[in-house]
């Protein structure tokens, strides 16, 4: 009787830990791996296209999860652009500027994308995460998790995520603002292997209310690459 008290107080305390179920938290953690290639130095490309059909293109230097520089490489007109990511702080810089100012993770990039869609992507260390009961149109073999911001530097003030039972893939994203404002969803597609890890190398997002916006992101061409800590010095980034 006090064994069964005691599971039964278990459950209660540790509800993402019952019935041997992986806690919220490792689930995500295995879901970030799936949307990036962790703590591996790479660069990789990336090509944003909104519903307007306009295409612009990125490349992106990652050192690690703190510390990232994103290049615009087209269209032309906006080529040189760069933004510098070192953890919670981002910076743009303009060749016509020529002087980095402090902007926001949530502030928006281009269409749809956010600069922390591309800048800062780790929801484990930035979210904490509790299981939540499916919705009808869930997939029932998935994972639907709430994540809550750490603090108010981060991209979203929460996110509804939607995470596959089978492999932890990532499934659909939807964001809301500090505030509580839903502002968009995101779903998840495309995996490929790269270097061992099979990640998602399309991101489709869209508005949550006006559903005819849409961005849809394209990752290719990760390649391993090491980089001189010179290059994520904000004054510097006009070279």
């Amino acid at each position: 009787m006090i064994q069964l008290l005691t599971f039964l107080l278990s459950l209660s305390l540790f509800p993402n830990q019952c019935l041997g179920e992986i806690n919220a938290n490792e689930i995500v953690k295995k879901a970030d791996l799936k949307r990036g290639l962790g703590n591996v130095s790479h660069s990789f490309d990336v090509t944003i296209s909104n519903q307007d059909d306009k295409i612009e293109t990125f490349h992106v230097s990652f050192q690690d999860m703190t510390h990232s520089l994103t290049e615009q490489t087209s269209p032309e007109r906006s080529r040189g652009r760069k933004l510098l990511m070192r953890d919670y702080d981002i910076w743009l810089f303009t060749p016509n500027i020529k002087k980095a100012l402090r902007i926001s993770l949530e502030q928006k990039l281009t269409g749809q994308v956010s600069n922390g869609d591309i800048a800062r992507t780790n929801y484990y260390e930035d979210y904490e995460a509790t299981s939540i009961p499916l919705l009808a149109t869930d997939p029932q073999a998935s994972y639907r998790l709430s994540l809550i911001a750490k603090n108010k530097k981060v991209t979203y003030g929460k996110i509804e995520y939607l995470v596959s039972k089978k492999d932890y893939a990532p499934i659909s994203a939807t964001f809301y603002a500090l505030s509580g404002k839903a502002l968009k969803q995101a779903t998840f597609s495309e995996f490929k292997l790269i270097y061992g890890v099979t990640r998602a190398t399309k991101m489709v997002i869209q508005d949550f209310l006006q559903k005819h916006k849409i961005s849809t992101m394209i990752f290719k061409n990760h390649k391993p690459e090491k980089f001189n800590n010179s290059l994520f010095n904000k004054d510097r980034l006009e070279f």
